[in-house]
């Protein structure tokens, strides 16, 4: 509704001003006979002064008709009355006129479309800054505000931003950490980081954080882009933890095992620390799922699992299925006498376990295990653990299965 009432507006005034300068042209060539010839012979000036005024005000389809009006009296004047009156080629001067008309016609026009242009994308830059929920703030070279984005209402929680311009943009943060990093920004004169922890009233959000100058000249200012992306890093996050866990026994998988074996391994390097890793495999696992079904087996797969993550009582401890029917457990900072006695204390647990099937017939199972600890040193990779454990799994079913076997030497 205020849209239609401005053009309205808009247009009214144009047709005003046609009226007015109309009136005031025609005034002037009966006042130009009124006193001399003189005059009359400057009427030509007065109208290309006409011409620039409406111009500056007339939209073009008022001016068109501006022009034609004029030069239809302008024509008339040529061929009735300027003859008598005035001196030198009549008709020169008419199209001069004309061709002045004309030209600022086609100038006015393209101004004309350009301005409109121009008012359109001011028109579709505010539309989006008003739902973008990304904040954008534009400050001058003395870092004053000039334009924040409607967003910061949400994404900073300031009901009123229209308040903060004019003042410096660090008084949009309450925290002094947020305030420290945007200032270093400030100094750089340019910033550009992706998955920038800031704390926003309290509350740690995730943002990716660009910042830079409007142009060459500092004293154009810079603008910063803040984009929320804390859902998404969330949903990232709960994403990369479904890739990394093994859905049916609800334990890390093997692709988690490969990532946490590097960093325990590094970790112990770094810190000259045992690192213990046990090998663990289900007995005789085939000859359950073949008799029972392997939706038993599945069921046998769940209960192995949860009877793992109950034996591991520390927050260090990692325990992960790496194959079908085999699991790995990693304990840090774990001497070799330990890693037996935790080894001991799962294999018993599982020995005490038991699996009732669909018919209510009580099952069991037990595990082999094979152990090793070591201090890894630069001469080492991380595999060589993995294969001295696996080593000692084997000679722990060779010897009988269901026993736990620690590996001699390394």
């Amino acid at each position: 509704m205020k849209a239609q009432e401005i053009k309205l507006n808009d247009r009214k005034r144009a047709y005003n001003a046609a009226l007015l300068c109309l009136l005031i042209y025609i005034a002037y060539i009966g006042a130009s006979f009124a006193v001399n010839s003189f005059l009359f012979n400057h009427v030509y000036d007065v109208y290309l002064i006409m011409l620039v005024i409406c111009a500056a005000f007339f939209r073009v389809r008022s001016y068109l008709i501006f022009i034609a009006i004029s030069q239809a009296i302008n024509l008339l004047l040529t061929i009735f009355v300027l003859p008598d009156y005035a001196s030198g080629d009549v008709w020169l001067h008419f199209s001069l006129m004309l061709s002045g008309s004309v030209i600022l016609f086609v100038v006015m026009y393209f101004a004309a479309n350009k301005s409109v242009e121009v008012d359109r994308a001011f028109a579709s830059f505010g539309a989006l800054m008003k739902i973008t929920p990304s904040v954008l703030i534009l400050v001058n070279e003395d870092n004053k505000i000039k334009y924040l984005s409607q967003s910061v209402r949400r994404v900073l929680n300031i009901s009123e931003p229209e308040s903060f311009v004019g003042r410096n943009f660090l008084e949009l943060f309450n925290e002094d950490s947020v305030k420290e990093l945007f200032a270093e920004t400030v100094k750089k004169r340019s910033f550009s980081e992706n998955y920038q922890k800031i704390t926003i009233n309290e509350q740690v959000k995730t943002f990716d954080v660009f910042a830079d100058n409007m142009s060459d000249n500092a004293k154009d200012g810079m603008f910063f882009m803040l984009n929320d992306v804390s859902e998404i890093v969330r949903l990232k996050e709960l994403a990369e933890q479904d890739s990394l866990m093994d859905s049916l026994v609800q334990v890390p998988n093997r692709r988690s095992f490969d990532r946490r074996i590097l960093h325990e391994w590094n970790r112990a390097l770094r810190e000259k620390v045992n690192l213990s890793f046990l090998m663990m495999d289900i007995d005789f696992f085939k000859k359950y799922n073949d008799t029972y079904g392997h939706r038993q087996g599945d069921e046998l797969l769940k209960v192995a699992g949860r009877v793992f993550k109950k034996s591991l009582k520390r927050s260090t401890d990692f325990v992960a299925r790496i194959g079908g029917e085999e699991f790995a457990v990693l304990l840090y900072a774990t001497n070799s006498y330990q890693a037996n006695v935790i080894a001991e204390q799962i294999r018993r647990a599982i020995e005490d376990e038991v699996i009732l099937t669909s018919g209510g017939e009580k099952t069991k199972f037990t595990i082999s295990i094979g152990v090793v600890t070591l201090i890894p040193n630069v001469d080492m990779e991380c595999g060589h653990i993995v294969d001295v454990a696996d080593k000692a799994l084997y000679n722990a079913k060779q010897n009988g299965r269901n026993r736990v076997w620690v590996a001699d030497s390394v």
